[in-house]
């Protein structure tokens, strides 16, 4: 077998293959041969079909056959011999297809880029530190009051934190849209559930109102069809309900395990909670810096297949979440997607790189400690980490979950760590913080 490598633009490779037809005639025989005694002709007794006879008949789908098979094969062959590591599939055609001496044919790919790893030695990530008050907990209790509050009917008018229970019909240009109806939905007003105006325009209604609304989707709605239209919403209203908070308690405190102990033991719950969301609030915002970082100081060209690979199953991801909102969005054009997906497959091969060259190895016990971290907020830990261990798939996203971890600790043992005090709302919600603060 005879291999020529050339290179093209960028990635891409021209590989030319040449071996004698020698090499499959053997195997087409043999297919044959092996056909008379299996195949079914009209005229002829089962196993005593002469060979010429079959070779009329299957000679050139077994000549197909073996050849796919032999191009297949020396194509790996070749980019054995040759030391290449190829991404994604080849395209492969043949040469000179007449001849009767040689099969010869070209294999176009690309393939994956030679990485020298960018120094961060220069660079500095900012990671938050954050302590938990006595006023963030009664913030948080609060709040979880108000998501476990009741409504109670009144007679009056709508005002801010009231159930509204309305029926709704929207039309755009007096057609209906999808999702276009609403029956006994139930409105908080200010929660921001609805479209922007839609709970403005209930304040102030009462049970039995009926009133229009013209308002406008968002240019960034998720759903495309309606996306930056001028809609008109005819609304009733079957009832406007005051909210009721639960009152702190030891029946409120069962609700949340907490059997004994009273306010001081559901404080410290909430506290131990508020923690925990607060330290993966931190670990994530640190690695978000790290990987920007390591894509700025690691430039790389990424093959095209991969990256088209990458856009198609996202594309995908997202039409599955619109299904699952009701929505009957068209397929989306991978395109949409390309610039992110970019990113992913060139974060994808850095991190690769930096895990082989610096042997990181998400150990057993890691990915174990990772487990039972995750199993920490379920019911029953046990079967959740019986789960996971006992799942090879699901067993492998937190060995790689555990690597990208592992990769983070390296990058800030590579660069500087600024540490930067803030309250716990100025982290966990700086939009509301700027909102208060104005």
């Amino acid at each position: 077998m005879q291999v020529s490598v050339e290179t093209k633009e960028g990635l891409e490779r021209e590989m030319i293959v040449e071996f004698p037809t020698s090499d499959i005639d053997g195997e087409v025989k043999t297919r044959l041969q092996s056909l008379t005694k299996t195949v079914k002709i009209n005229g002829f007794r089962p196993g005593k079909i002469p060979v010429a006879v079959v070779k009329k008949r299957y000679g050139t789908q077994v000549e197909a056959e073996v050849l796919n098979e032999k191009l297949q094969q020396s194509y790996f062959e070749a980019i054995s011999q040759e030391k290449i590591n190829p991404a994604g599939q080849p395209k492969i055609d043949l040469i000179d297809e007449d001849s009767k001496e040689q099969i010869r044919y070209k294999a176009t790919f690309e393939v994956y880029p030679e990485i020298e790893l960018g120094s961060l030695a220069d660079k500095s990530f900012e990671k938050a530190k954050v302590s938990i008050s006595d006023a963030d907990i009664d913030t948080t209790i609060e709040n979880i009051r108000k998501q476990n509050q009741t409504f109670t009917d009144v007679e009056r008018a709508a005002e801010s934190d009231d159930q509204v229970v309305v029926d709704f019909v929207g039309t755009i240009d007096g057609e209906a849209f999808n999702g276009n109806e609403g029956k006994q939905v139930e409105v908080v007003l200010g929660q921001g559930q609805m479209i922007e105006g839609f709970e403005e325009g209930l304040k102030g209604v009462k049970a039995g109102d009926e009133l229009t609304l013209n308002l406008k989707f968002p240019d960034d709605y998720h759903y495309n069809d309606v996306a930056g239209k001028d809609v008109q919403f005819e609304v009733k209203v079957s009832a406007v309900k005051e909210a009721s908070l639960p009152e702190l308690n030891d029946e409120f405190y069962t609700k949340f395990g907490i059997a004994e102990g009273g306010e001081a033991a559901f404080r410290e719950e909430v506290k131990k909670n508020m923690q925990l969301e607060l330290d993966k609030a931190i670990s994530g915002k640190l690695k978000n810096q790290v990987m920007e970082i390591i894509l700025e100081v690691n430039d790389i060209s990424v093959p095209n297949a991969l990256v088209q690979e990458e856009a198609v199953n996202m594309a995908k991801q997202m039409q599955q979440q619109y299904q699952m909102q009701g929505s009957d969005e068209a397929d989306l054009p991978t395109h949409l997607f390309e610039e992110q997906a970019i990113k992913r497959v060139s974060l994808g091969l850095i991190l690769a790189e930096i895990v082989k060259s610096n042997e990181i190895k998400a150990t057993a016990d890691r990915v174990r400690q990772k487990i039972e971290e995750l199993a920490g907020s379920y019911e029953n830990p046990q079967e959740v980490v019986n789960y996971y261990m006992s799942n090879k798939e699901k067993l492998a996203e937190i060995e790689s979950f555990v690597l990208e971890e592992m990769v983070v600790d390296w990058a800030c043992e590579q660069a500087k760590i600024e540490e930067k005090e803030l309250s716990f709302t100025e982290f966990m919600n700086p939009e509301k913080d700027k909102e208060d603060a104005a």
